[in-house]
């Protein structure tokens, strides 16, 4: 349910809010790099909120001269701690809005980068993705969520000016890190009239068009072939890396954590240049990657489909996941739902979470019909499964979908999907795989996963179904006949 639609807005001219999805979170995020250099003078006090933030933090970590168990070094501690600031629904891991945030392990990592900083004599932090080159799984999700945490109060402004301008009705609700104290750095809870998400029972935030992004702007790969142009051989000789060697991906990534704890200093230029050259924000309006409109694509297609019959005992419900994943693979196969798991030129198929996303939008359709719970990405220990479905406490099942021509096509299968059933202790499983080209149904690639799930079936006793999606463009021999 869009923002819009769940309030009955109609928009206006004036309206250069993000219309957020408030089931699932939108895979953008807020950029900070954006909100610094917009043009209303709103959002101009917004950078030194985030300098005055972390200016105390400093303060706090110089005072505590090294010392983990100072006063003062727990406070910087304390005050590094982020919530997820669910109240956006916005997160590139496409999750439930109610998500992790930045905990104590990345609070650490970032005292102890602010420490290397003091020490240098780096005496301000000015851009927060400083972080993400010294703390290594600090995406841009966390950024954003730290941005926003720390700026809170102005989106809350921003939030509630529409919604007295549309007469939007509001609800007294509880809002984490709701502000932050200027000399303590304590973060304060607090209650605001906000309108009320039906989804997660908390509050609505909404954020400019404008301040959206898909893809991160710095990265700990950039900053190291940014830093290797710079500073190109004496820093492979600080680091012990060979004079024109080309490194990999993931070693450049490694490089870039390396050279930001090395040279600090080229962090704090790299970024002075990244703020000046960052690329335009994400177009949600024509939405070519299809990171807004996937919420639309599931729910029409479960419009274009008949309810799936109730369910009366443990076969009735592992037949019902059944062909509740039979209907995805008929709305690709016969309807135009296809034409959704590609871009507009057909040239390149979506990324596995977007469809994901389709999936579950026209999942959660059949599920309210037959009053089946449906948990998307549930973290079962060993990571999140796709989708758990359960009615009750003996009838759950779990499904994955997977991309035929993903490197994790085969242990998905034979791995992750067992796993994740021993964990939940469910008995019922669906793989359902989408391919996109002849060479994914060819039967070399589809023989392995028959024979691991008439393996698992024989071994376990679970029902186990594996399902395979054709969205290859035109009018194909169905891929669920191979």
């Amino acid at each position: 349910m869009r923002f819009s639609a769940e309030f009955g807005v109609e928009r206006s001219a004036v309206d250069d809010w993000f219309d957020c999805e408030l089931t699932t979170d939108t895979p953008l995020y807020v950029d900070p790099f954006l909100v610094f250099e917009d043009h209303d003078s709103y959002w101009s006090d917004s950078r030194k909120s985030v300098i005055e933030f972390f200016d105390l933090a400093l303060a706090f970590v110089r005072m505590a001269d090294g010392d983990e168990t100072s006063p003062h070094w727990l406070k910087a501690l304390r005050m590094l701690r982020f919530p997820e600031p669910s109240e956006f629904a916005l997160g590139l891991s496409m999750g439930h809005p109610k998500g992790s945030g930045a905990g104590f392990k990345y609070a650490r990592k970032m005292t102890e980068a602010l420490d290397l900083l003091s020490s240098r004599g780096i005496n301000q932090v000015e851009h927060i993705q400083t972080f993400s080159l010294f703390c290594e799984g600090l995406g841009v999700d966390r950024i954003s969520d730290i941005f926003c945490d720390i700026t809170k109060s102005k989106f809350i402004d921003y939030t509630r000016q529409v919604a007295e301008r549309h007469a939007i009705p509001t609800e007294e609700v509880p809002v984490r890190s709701l502000s932050w104290g200027k000399s303590t750095g304590r973060w304060d809870m607090g209650r605001v009239s906000l309108p009320k998400s039906p989804v997660t029972g908390e509050g609505v935030l909404l954020v400019p068009r404008r301040f959206l992004k898909d893809i991160p702007v710095v990265t700990p790969e950039s900053f190291w072939t940014w830093a290797d142009t710079m500073a190109g051989p004496d820093l492979r000789s600080e680091l012990n890396y060979e004079l024109n060697i080309e490194l990999s991906k993931s070693e450049r990534k490694e490089a870039g954590y390396k050279a930001a704890w090395r040279r600090p200093d080229l962090v704090v230029d790299y970024l002075a240049e990244a703020a000046a050259t960052n690329d335009a924000p994400y177009d949600t309006e024509a939405d070519p990657k299809l990171l807004v409109d996937w919420a639309e694509a599931g729910r029409n297609a479960a419009a274009l489909q008949q309810p799936i019959p109730s369910l009366t005992n443990e076969d009735a419900f592992a037949e019902w996941v059944t062909v509740l994943a039979e209907e995805f693979q008929h709305a690709v196969e016969q309807t135009d739902l296809w034409r959704a798991l590609w871009n507009d030129s057909l040239s390149k198929p979506r990324p596995e979470k977007i469809v994901q996303a389709i999936a579950g939008m026209l999942f959660a359709a059949h599920c309210k019909f037959a009053d089946v719970d449906i948990t998307r990405e549930s973290n079962l220990g060993r990571g999140p499964v796709d989708f758990k479905f359960s009615q009750g406490w003996r009838k759950r099942a779990l499904l994955e979908v997977k991309l035929i021509p993903s490197t994790h096509f085969f242990s998905g299968a034979s791995k992750q999907l067992p796993q994740y059933m021993t964990t939940e202790r469910a008995s019922i499983g669906v793989y359902l795989c989408v391919g996109y080209t002849d060479a994914d149904f060819a039967p070399d690639r589809l023989r392995p996963i028959e024979d691991t799930m008439r393996s698992l079936r024989q071994q376990s006793g679970w029902h186990l179904e594996v399902i395979y999606v054709d969205a290859r463009p035109g009018t194909k021999k169905s891929a669920s006949t191979l």
